[in-house]
């Protein structure tokens, strides 16, 4: 990655609204990383993969995907790199992978769901946070329609790396779905 891309990036990743989905997120992602083979269309995803966020918005992970064509593209990366990088970035979307490529990078992306009760709890407060805009009522209608949505799944995770995170995902899931009732 070009030092004028990393600068692009690192100041999407620096927006004032972003409290979770900032640079510190990759940086996590990134340090998780180093436990599993990334390869490097997998971390140029990680890199994309939240580098357009606007809360609330439905094409995040779309407009990510562009982004990622486009700069990439430019760079010179072979068309079916660019191509698997779009749809590893696509895949986050719905953390459900259409490639084996996604599957780590979904797992680690859905790793911070089986941080210990606190982390999460903390986590949760930075998620609010990016939804400042909106009022509780729409805010926790929509993460209990997100937690309900990941609880009826029959798994979260996709790899032998994120298969033992599984429980405690599920645990900080039904704790959070619980304080809204």
């Amino acid at each position: 990655m070009d030092a004028a891309l990393l600068l692009e990036l690192t100041r999407c990743y620096t927006e004032p609204h972003r409290h979770y989905h900032g640079l510190p997120h990759i940086a996590w992602l990134l340090d998780r990383g180093r436990e599993v083979d990334l390869d490097d269309d997998q971390v140029l995803a990680i890199w994309f993969h939240d580098a357009i966020y606007v809360p609330g918005a439905a094409d995040n992970e779309v407009r990510s995907a562009a982004l990622a064509v486009a700069r990439l593209s430019a760079a010179g990366l072979p068309t079916v790199q660019v191509r698997r990088i779009e749809r590893i970035v696509l895949d986050t979307e719905r953390h459900v992978p259409q490639s084996e490529a996604s599957k780590l990078v979904i797992d680690l992306d859905l790793a911070s769901l089986a941080l210990s009760r606190p982390a999460f709890e903390r986590n949760s407060v930075r998620i609010r946070a990016e939804y400042g805009d909106f009022d509780d009522e729409t805010f926790y209608a929509g993460r209990r329609k997100f937690m309900e949505a990941f609880l009826g799944r029959e798994r979260i995770f996709w790899t032998e790396w994120g298969a033992p995170l599984e429980e405690r995902a599920r645990e900080n899931l039904r704790l959070d779905l619980e304080r809204f009732d």
